[in-house]
């Protein structure tokens, strides 16, 4: 039993290899509740589906590392792996509608039968049932990679800063994050999106980090792009576990070339140019880190170091892991993105309960530890297929106030 969970343990300990798994099981149950309950034809039986679920996860396996490098390509085989990751996140949620559809008809359909129903009304009940569920999350999903995903939405905080001057009142810091620049938001889709940031006239814009997506060959289009960027104190960046994938030195390489107006923060601490003093700090995302729901790392307590005391200093990270240690560390605010708000978020008010939920308790919006402020970015771009259900794009405005 202890070599069984070790195996099962290395093997969800892989994204992919989950990923793999989970594909090919969902294809199985989403295609045997075609045939079976919506066709009311015969299934294949249990040794024939088991079969066919356990070659579906090897073929799934295999071509994960080939659809990956497919998308960083420029030829016919980019859109259509595309388009198999979005066929693949569609099945995935499908089949958790089967799934759950199934388990939770076991105990009625069990109640109907003992108290008389027949065993064709009982199916033919479960049919209706089953339908309504799949075809809500169908049409949900439908829905999510057309008007969804293209909607964006305007937040606008009053944020309260300790120990902020009193001539700092009303000063309105932008953010954007995760832009995933190579994966739709590029070329005249990404200037348009500029002169809008522009035309709200910022004092700051702060920039958290996967502002590429993994192709190096769009970084100078999109580093000359953002650096059309304007903000009366400055633009700021970080960088982002996608940007490392990127490659860091290449897209810091492509702001020194492209875009000097865009200051990226790599462990630095700057004083805006204001009377009384304020400052802007912020670091690279660890590199090698998938995701982290406790996350330390020595260079943050350096940066914290180097932070004047004569005045408060604003945290821009990429990963909202980073806050607790960033208020113990005296950072009265931080701004974070990475999660997208989970991209799909059931529809109850605020969105809190999504997809994020699974790797992080920071998913979206504003969160408070020990008199400290996070306010975790939505995100304006997606990563891998755009799709948004509950959880639109967001540019984010927070006016400081004294507090």
């Amino acid at each position: 039993m202890g070599a069984l969970r070790r195996i099962w343990k290395k093997i969800m300990g892989n994204v992919f290899t989950t990923l793999a798994l989970l594909l090919g099981v969902m294809q199985v149950a989403v295609g045997h509740w075609a045939v079976v309950v919506v066709a009311g034809r015969e299934g294949p039986g249990l040794a024939v589906g088991s079969l066919l679920a356990a070659a579906l996860v090897a073929a799934n396996f295999l071509l994960m590392p080939v659809l990956r490098q497919a998308r960083r390509g420029t030829g016919w085989a980019r859109p259509v792996a595309n388009l198999y990751m979005s066929l693949g996140v569609a099945t995935l949620l499908l089949g958790a509608a089967v799934t759950f559809s199934f388990l939770g008809w076991l105990p009625l359909g069990a109640l109907l039968s003992w108290v008389g129903v027949g065993t064709d009304t009982v199916f033919e009940l479960f049919r209706i049932a089953s339908g309504a569920i799949v075809g809500s999350i169908a049409a949900m999903l439908l829905w999510g990679f057309t008007v969804g995903q293209a909607q964006l939405d305007h937040t606008h905080l009053h944020v309260p800063l300790r120990d902020l001057a009193d001539e700092h009142a009303g000063l309105r810091i932008l953010q954007l994050s995760d832009l995933h620049i190579g994966n739709g938001m590029e070329g005249e889709r990404l200037s348009r999106l500029v002169a809008h940031v522009n035309e709200r006239e910022p004092d700051v814009i702060a920039l958290t980090g996967d502002l590429f997506d993994f192709d190096p060959s769009f970084v100078d289009d999109g580093c000359r792009r953002l650096g059309a960027l304007r903000a009366r104190l400055g633009v700021f960046a970080v960088l982002g576990n996608h940007d490392v994938y990127t490659g860091a030195e290449v897209v810091a390489d492509g702001f020194a070339r492209h875009a000097p107006s865009v200051r990226l923060l790599r462990g630095d601490v700057v004083r805006l140019e204001t009377d009384a003093p304020l400052y802007i700090a912020g670091l690279d995302d660890p590199s090698g880190v998938w995701t982290a729901r406790e996350l330390e790392v020595p260079e943050l307590t350096s940066l914290a170091e180097n932070v004047p005391a004569d005045g408060p200093a604003v945290l821009l990270v990429h990963r909202p892991e980073l806050f607790p240690q960033a208020a113990r560390l005296g950072f009265p605010l931080v701004l974070a993105g990475h999660t997208h708000g989970g991209q799909l978020a059931l529809p109850l008010a605020g969105g809190r309960h999504n997809m994020a939920r699974l790797i992080t308790r920071y998913a979206r919006g504003l969160y408070e530890d020990a008199g400290s402020l996070l306010y975790v970015n939505r995100g304006v771009g997606v990563a891998g297929p755009a799709v948004r259900v509950n959880c639109p794009r967001e540019v984010a405005t927070l006016e400081l106030q004294p507090g």
